[in-house]
């Protein structure tokens, strides 16, 4: 850590500086407006971490999709100032049409449906997590065993293998059994630490996406993954979401 004096020249310095490229008429970096998500607190969050088999009634999945759409939009917020960096231009080229679209023109319709660019899906939370919030009692850990909604059963299979052995390799760390209608195939989710993908920076953030169309499950043809999260520099703070999105 700097010592108080010279922090304080280097915050004056740094101030000064803005105000010059202001003066001169650069285009300055948009700011992340974030806001506090709302966490769930007390029985609230007692049940959303015991949760293990949930439908679309109980009241435990309707609470982690209120922190999904939550995380949504602060991960839309930290999207917006990543675009703005040259630094992130080869990353953001890199995504995938549905990961872009995802945190550039999404919106969530109801409980079981979002609209993603021009096409309509159902959508299933698969998981949602918030690390060390500020502003949580506690962490979230909504990872429930089975997941009904409507005609999609999801089921996670037990894990064979250990966190230790994580590699970046892109082994899935989630996988699901997952029955639509009569249909049942898996699906994998990588953990986001483990992928080679690059994070994109906005701020103090780091900001990870991976979506597209599961390539170990062909129910339909029209069945796809998306698992984005975001953590700050420096601290133990972070948040991720994990959906299964049908595409009708």
């Amino acid at each position: 850590m700097l010592p108080r004096k010279p922090l304080i020249l280097l915050l004056m310095a740094m101030v000064f500086a803005a105000g010059c490229i202001g003066a001169h008429g650069h285009k300055n970096t948009p700011t992340i407006s974030m806001k506090p998500v709302a966490c769930p607190a007390g029985e609230n969050l007692t049940l959303v971490n015991d949760a293990h088999n949930v439908t679309l009634k109980d009241p435990s999945y309707r609470l982690a999709v209120d922190l999904m759409k939550d995380e949504l939009e602060e991960a839309k917020a930290l999207y917006r100032v990543a675009a703005s960096k040259k630094e992130n231009e080869n990353i953001l080229r890199s995504l995938s049409t549905i990961s872009r679209l995802f945190l550039t023109d999404s919106t969530v319709i109801n409980e079981t449906t979002i609209r993603i660019g021009n096409e309509t899906y159902d959508y299933v939370v698969l998981s949602v997590y918030d690390y060390k919030d500020p502003h949580c009692e506690g962490n979230v850990k909504f990872s429930p065993d089975i997941v009904k909604v409507n005609d999609v059963t999801v089921r996670l299979i037990p894990s064979n293998w250990t966190r230790g052995t994580a590699t970046y390799s892109g082994i899935p760390y989630s996988t699901y059994a997952v029955g639509i209608g009569n249909e049942t195939c898996t699906a994998g989710f990588t953990e986001l630490s483990t992928l080679i993908i690059p994070y994109l920076t906005a701020g103090d953030y780091l900001l990870l996406i991976n979506g597209g169309k599961d390539r170990l499950c062909g129910v339909q043809g029209n069945l796809y993954t998306v698992h984005f999260g975001f953590f700050k520099r420096g601290s133990e703070e972070g948040k991720e979401a994990s959906l299964l999105l049908v595409k009708r």
